[in-house]
């Protein structure tokens, strides 16, 4: 099985990355919709269901509802905002198979730029909410994946750059993969 997995700090382009894998017939499932979810079924903010369900239930725990979601029968799955070591080694464990890590990166004032024009709810308004928002995701592991990654996207330039730049990567892998649906 193809495993992708795609992480960086918010704002970084992991939604595009994802974007771009669909275009490419890869099924995607986003482990943020997990948290999201529990979100609106508690009646809190994404941030704070972020650290409740790990503290409830542990570290591991966003990875073990994606995986839940991923159907049985594919042989390719791109799982988008994995936030530790952890999580990374929960999917290959469960799957099987070794994921290829795929690291996305930006300077700091255009994430928060481009946090701020997007206007999720979860989205920090202020520059302090969005470098406490950095810190929390720096202090689950996130900063620890960028040693593991297969791949390291700079997203500092055009989306059309990047959208090129990660259909290279991912067209490779399909290949290397061979059959994948």
């Amino acid at each position: 099985m193809l495993v992708i997995v795609i992480t960086g700090l918010p704002g970084s382009g992991k939604t595009i990355v994802s974007d771009v894998a669909r275009e490419l017939g890869l099924p995607v499932v986003t482990m943020g919709d997990i948290i999201r979810e529990e979100a609106v079924k508690s009646g809190i903010s994404s941030s704070m269901a972020s650290v409740i369900l790990r503290l409830r239930n542990g570290t591991r725990i966003i990875a073990y509802k994606t995986i839940d979601k991923i159907p049985k029968s594919l042989n390719a799955i791109v799982i988008d905002g994995a936030r530790s070591i952890r999580e990374v080694e929960t999917i290959e464990e469960v799957l099987s198979t070794k994921a290829v890590l795929i690291y996305v990166v930006a300077p700091w004032r255009l994430r928060f730029e481009r946090l701020l024009r997007r206007g999720r709810p979860d989205d920090p308004k202020t520059l302090e909410d969005f470098l406490m928002r950095d810190l929390r995701e720096l202090r689950y592991g996130l900063g620890d994946l960028i040693a593991r990654a297969d791949y390291i996207l700079v997203n500092d330039s055009s989306i059309d750059e990047l959208r090129e730049k990660v259909r290279k990567i991912l067209t490779s892998l399909i290949t290397q993969a061979g059959n994948f649906t």
